[in-house]
């Protein structure tokens, strides 16, 4: 685990990932609690995957942050840059909202953390 809590080993992924978190199969704007991070790579493409529960369904869900140049600095963040999902908190509240590409798949849009009282 880095310092931000992100995972990084398979015996860390093993601790955390039961194998019931699923890509998102829908457009739409989700609330979410941050379960937990893992680094991602595949070739010379990295990224975070992020798992989330549904607050509303119950249901596990993973999505991709996937690292871009954002002022000069890499951060792992949705399509829009909003939130570098390297630095955020696990357990955290979120709004995702889940768009379709012109390829039909579903991309992680972005993210706006929900304030909870």
């Amino acid at each position: 685990m880095n310092k931000y809590g992100v995972l990084t080993t398979p015996e860390e992924w093993a601790a955390h990932d039961d194998g019931t978190y699923e890509t998102f199969d829908e457009e739409g704007t989700y609330r979410v609690r941050l379960d937990f991070r893992g680094w991602y790579q595949n070739g010379r493409h990295y990224g975070i995957i992020c798992h989330f529960t549904d607050l509303e369904e119950g249901v596990g869900w993973k999505a991709f942050c996937f690292r871009k140049n954002v002022n000069g600095n890499e951060v792992y963040c949705p399509q829009d840059k909003s939130v570098d999902f390297e630095r955020v908190e696990d357990g955290t509240i979120w709004d995702v909202t889940i768009a379709k590409t012109p390829k039909g798949k579903y991309t992680f849009a972005s993210a706006k953390k929900v304030e909870v009282a």
